[in-house]
């Protein structure tokens, strides 16, 4: 495996029916179901993902969803100092310091 690992969000095009599919204007495809992948950036293989099926109707909003998501897909990486790149929705202080106290790097 690589040294840098890139986090970030995918739309698979999906028009069907299903509980989660969501509408993303900015998107090409702009519906589908919403991915969030761990991916190693020499070969681009995928580590690690997680598909966003939503919140319930009765949940509240969570918060540090974007320091979790990363945390989550990038757990069995921890102690051993790679490189984690992200975008702007995911980057924050708060995840620069829980990853660094991981000895990972943002």
């Amino acid at each position: 495996m690589a040294d840098n690992i890139t986090v970030d969000e995918e739309l698979v095009t999906f028009r069907g029916m299903c509980p989660f599919r969501k509408y993303i204007p900015s998107k090409s495809g702009k519906y589908g179901i919403k991915v969030w992948a761990a991916c190693d950036s020499t070969n681009y293989y995928v580590t690690n993902l997680q598909v966003y099926t939503g919140r319930g109707e009765d949940e509240p909003r969570e918060s540090n969803q974007e320091k979790r998501v990363v945390l989550d897909l990038t757990q069995n990486l921890f102690l051993s100092g790679r490189n984690i790149a992200t975008d702007n929705f995911f980057t924050s202080l708060d995840l620069a310091k829980e990853l660094e106290r991981k000895q990972m790097i943002l």
